[in-house]
């Protein structure tokens, strides 16, 4: 079996499992993990405020609402990304901000892009994945997206941004099939908590 297939595999058995999860089981997750997030944040020698960029997720996915709502809330600013073509752009965000529906129908945050040269500078990057392994190697969905924002940035290691792919509890396993083009991240943050790697 190709690493696509496995991967293809092990993506449509985490998006049952996540379909499965119920709501309110989901609600807290998310509070978890915003309360996980805080911690890591004021660990960062110099990061304070933070410059973080995180996501606005789907239903299924672990919620970063209250994640952003608690990031913003200690003065930290926070940048979401919406859809341009095959790249992703950056957009500063603040909850309340207006949003719409994106091309894969997410939500994305309205207003003026930041300079994409200005993504090195961030603190932390929250990233959205499936699944993770203990080497750091990330599943995502498949469009390769933050592949492409990862590839163009330095390692946290040469002075870039903390890489944090934020999951549901069990979304770490011991090996997630990938290929060379596949951007690694640094830790991964679930309800439980904060996992380097």
């Amino acid at each position: 079996m190709s690493a696509q297939q496995e991967k293809d595999r092990l993506r449509s058995r985490i998006r049952e499992d996540r379909s499965a999860r119920p709501a309110h089981e989901r609600a807290l997750a998310a509070e978890a993990t915003a309360t996980h997030v805080a911690s890591l944040i004021s660990s960062l020698p110099g990061a304070d405020p933070a410059l973080v960029s995180a996501y606005l997720s789907l239903p299924t996915e672990p919620g970063t609402d209250p994640l952003i709502a608690a990031l913003c809330a200690r003065g930290h600013a926070v940048w979401v990304p919406r859809i341009l073509g095959a790249d992703l752009e950056w957009v500063s965000f603040r909850p309340g901000d207006p949003v719409q529906s994106g091309p894969m129908g997410i939500r994305e945050p309205l207003g003026g892009a930041v300079d994409s040269t200005d993504l090195g500078g961030l603190d932390v990057m929250i990233i959205p994945a499936l699944a993770v392994d203990h080497d750091g190697h990330r599943l995502g969905k498949g469009g390769g997206f933050y592949d492409r924002v990862l590839s163009a940035l330095p390692r946290h290691s040469d002075g870039g941004p903390l890489r944090v792919a934020l999951l549901h509890d069990g979304e770490i396993h011991d090996h997630v099939p990938h290929e060379s083009h596949d951007a690694p991240v640094d830790a991964a943050l679930t309800p439980q908590g904060l996992q380097r790697f």
